[in-house]
């Protein structure tokens, strides 16, 4: 690396010194600096050295000053400039030193090569190595609960984006940053200079190839909330899944179709993928590029989930204005990541309601191990005792190992909000003698409790905390709570047979 990437001064004569790279691109670099707490985006021309033209430097650094004025909403995670590099094109932002960006989910060639052959458990023996070294590394990074709860956060923030009239243009896993301890899920977008309002025609555009919507590839529109979701789309199914959305059997070299079409076929195949010119793999009307590679999908995908990627990549494809908005996204995930389960014996994450279909009982998908004892809050919207309920509008599932507590959020006891529907409400535990529920100090609700098993003493409200009674393993209890939509939820502690 040349002389140019060690040290910077910025406009208020603050010395930086370059540390880790953190991700490189066509726009430029960003690594860490020697204080932990920030980083530096550096443009580079083609060469991959700093742009500093002076002519150039002026033009990214009213860039950059652009991007302070813009009105962001308030406490949104994201990194803007803090200050402009002087005589260099780049600026210096907060980055947590904790933090770790999205492409540390997918497994690098030096992590794979560090990965023997002890790494690999017994269920994934009958897999190639390579394969099975990925969903290693898959479950090490937190598995399926960590990703959706991980996007839901990112799909959180670009909707208060688009919410105000912005678009942040160019998503992509290098730009994404998550906390990278496995208890801690907060979400951070960088690269802010490519944030700007909605672009209708010409103008320059921004995008990480394989991840840019198809009218950004093929020059036919500007920037829009539309390409953000498509991008978007693209980085959470390939996050899930393992497997591009565009990476078919065309392009893999899979398909067993006439070698004559392939002859014939002008372009680049895996160009025209990523431009949006073949079906999806998963395709509902065209399985031209389908695929089997990745993680099945039927353990992955919610059916709210599979909607909107079908609409995203089918109709979307070709048809911006068919995709989802963001707004269907944040709720869609963090349903999803509240009805997973750990598996006592592979550490993988599944759904609560999966049934294997060998043997015919609540069992890992992937080891067969029974599903462990899970705390199954369901949760009805009430309209008054003369109005029967319908289907919960809301599941939230743990595994509760005895003197393990968990914490109930904020969805489970109202509508879903973005901006605190993690907040605790409430702490509950278990263990032989009985349930303890107690109030959360973030707590808003006023919660009631009712046991069946002293059914005689109905709802008694929770001031502080209140214990049940647990005669049996399987437990059931309902809480209720008023807040901007009065909630009845419905609670069981359950075995792997029930």
């Amino acid at each position: 690396m040349s002389e140019w990437f060690n040290r910077y001064v910025d406009e208020y004569q603050n010395v930086h010194i370059q540390d880790k790279v953190l991700g490189q691109g066509g726009q430029g670099v960003v690594f860490r600096t020697r204080d932990p707490d920030l980083a530096i985006k550096l443009v580079t021309d083609e060469s991959g050295n700093p742009v500093t033209d002076d002519v150039l430097v002026e033009r990214y650094s009213k860039r950059f000053k652009r991007v302070r004025l813009l009105p962001l909403p308030e406490n949104l995670n994201i990194s803007v400039p803090a200050a402009l590099l002087q005589n260099k094109a780049g600026y210096v932002m907060q980055l947590l030193s904790e933090m770790v960006p999205f492409s540390h989910f997918w497994l690098d060639g030096q992590t794979a090569e560090k990965m023997g052959p002890d790494q690999i458990p017994a269920w994934l023996s009958a897999m190639p190595e390579n394969e099975a070294k990925k969903i290693v590394h898959y479950c090490k990074t937190g598995g399926l609960r960590r990703r959706l709860h991980a996007l839901y956060k990112c799909a959180s923030l670009l909707a208060r984006l688009h919410g105000n009239g912005m678009v942040y243009g160019d998503i992509s896993p290098n730009n994404i940053f998550i906390s990278e301890g496995m208890n801690d899920t907060s979400v951070w977008l960088i690269d802010a200079d490519n944030i700007r309002f909605e672009i209708l025609a010409g103008g320059s555009v921004v995008y990480t190839p394989k991840y840019g919507a198809p009218e950004l590839v093929q020059g036919t529109d500007g920037g829009r909330p539309s390409s953000d979701c498509h991008a978007f789309a693209v980085v959470a199914f390939y996050l899930l899944s393992l497997i591009h959305p565009f990476v078919g059997k065309k392009v893999d070299g899979t398909d067993e179709g006439d070698w004559a079409d392939e002859e014939n076929d002008d372009g680049d195949i895996e160009d025209k993928a990523y431009a949006g010119l073949l079906p999806w793999v998963d395709d509902q009307n065209d399985d031209a590029n389908s695929s089997d590679s990745g993680l099945p999908r039927s353990l992955l995908l919610t059916a709210k989930l599979t909607a909107l990627f079908e609409s995203t990549f089918g109709p979307g494809r070709t048809s911006p204005l068919l995709r989802p908005t963001i707004y269907h996204w944040p709720e869609a995930l963090a349903q999803a990541a509240d009805m997973t389960v750990t598996c006592p014996g592979c550490a993988m994450h599944y759904y609560y309601d999966f049934i294997h279909p060998e043997t015919e009982a609540h069992h890992c998908p992937y080891c067969t191990t029974p599903r462990p004892q899970v705390l199954i809050l369901e949760s009805y919207r009430w309209k008054g005792s003369d109005t029967p309920l319908e289907l919960p509008c809301w599941r939230y599932v743990r595994e509760i190992p005895p003197g393990s507590e968990l914490t109930v959020p904020r969805r489970v006891f109202d509508e879903f909000l973005m901006l605190d529907s993690d907040t605790a409400e409430v702490l509950i535990s278990s263990g032989d003698e009985g349930i303890l529920i107690k109030k959360s100090d973030h707590a808003k609700a006023d919660v009631s409790v009712a046991a069946d098993s002293h059914p005689q003493r109905g709802f008694q409200t929770v001031y502080s905390q209140m214990k049940i009674d647990r005669a049996t393993p399987d437990v059931q209890f309902w809480m209720f709570s008023n807040m901007n939509s009065p909630r009845l939820v419905k609670c069981m502690i359950s075995g792997s047979d029930k």
